[in-house]
Protein backbone atom coordinates (compact mmCIF):
# COMPACT_ATOMS: atom_id res chain seq x y z
CA UNK A 1 0.00 0.00 0.00
CA UNK A 2 1.90 3.09 1.25
CA UNK A 3 3.64 4.25 4.40
CA UNK A 4 1.59 6.93 6.14
CA UNK A 5 3.56 10.02 7.14
CA UNK A 6 0.72 11.87 8.89
CA UNK A 7 -2.25 10.95 11.09
CA UNK A 8 -4.58 11.85 8.21
CA UNK A 9 -2.75 9.51 5.85
CA UNK A 10 -2.95 6.73 8.45
CA UNK A 11 -6.72 7.15 8.58
CA UNK A 12 -6.89 7.12 4.77
CA UNK A 13 -4.81 3.94 4.69
CA UNK A 14 -7.13 2.22 7.19
CA UNK A 15 -10.16 3.34 5.14
CA UNK A 16 -8.62 2.01 1.92
CA UNK A 17 -7.91 -1.34 3.58
CA UNK A 18 -11.60 -1.57 4.56
CA UNK A 19 -12.93 -0.49 1.17
CA UNK A 20 -10.66 -2.38 -1.25
CA UNK A 21 -9.18 -5.85 -1.54
CA UNK A 22 -5.37 -5.86 -1.93
CA UNK A 23 -5.56 -6.79 -5.63
CA UNK A 24 -8.05 -4.02 -6.49
CA UNK A 25 -5.54 -1.16 -6.31
CA UNK A 26 -2.53 -0.90 -8.60
CA UNK A 27 -1.02 2.19 -6.98
CA UNK A 28 -1.45 4.61 -4.10
CA UNK A 29 0.46 7.88 -4.23
CA UNK A 30 0.66 10.51 -1.49
CA UNK A 31 -0.39 13.92 -2.83
CA UNK A 32 -0.68 16.05 0.32
CA UNK A 33 -0.77 15.44 4.06
CA UNK A 34 -4.49 14.63 3.82
CA UNK A 35 -4.92 13.28 0.26
CA UNK A 36 -3.74 10.33 -1.80
CA UNK A 37 -4.24 9.36 -5.42
CA UNK A 38 -5.33 5.78 -6.09
CA UNK A 39 -5.21 3.84 -9.33
CA UNK A 40 -7.47 0.81 -9.61
CA UNK A 41 -6.88 -2.36 -11.59
CA UNK A 42 -8.59 -0.75 -14.62
CA UNK A 43 -6.07 2.13 -14.49
CA UNK A 44 -8.73 4.63 -13.41
CA UNK A 45 -7.51 7.16 -10.88
CA UNK A 46 -9.28 8.98 -8.07
CA UNK A 47 -8.34 11.07 -5.07
CA UNK A 48 -9.09 10.07 -1.50
CA UNK A 49 -9.30 13.05 0.83
CA UNK A 50 -9.42 13.16 4.63
CA UNK A 51 -11.54 16.20 5.52
CA UNK A 52 -11.31 18.42 8.59
CA UNK A 53 -14.55 17.01 10.00
CA UNK A 54 -13.01 13.52 10.04
CA UNK A 55 -14.82 12.14 7.01
CA UNK A 56 -13.04 10.51 4.11
CA UNK A 57 -14.22 11.26 0.60
CA UNK A 58 -13.47 9.58 -2.71
CA UNK A 59 -13.20 12.24 -5.42
CA UNK A 60 -13.29 11.20 -9.06
CA UNK A 61 -11.42 13.32 -11.61
CA UNK A 62 -14.55 13.36 -13.80
CA UNK A 63 -17.46 14.24 -11.50
CA UNK A 64 -20.02 12.92 -13.99
CA UNK A 65 -18.38 9.49 -14.02
CA UNK A 66 -18.98 9.02 -10.28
Amino acid sequence: MFIAQTAEQAKIRAWLEEQFQPDELRAVEIVTRNAVRIVDRNYESSMVVYQQDGTIRLVCPDAEAC
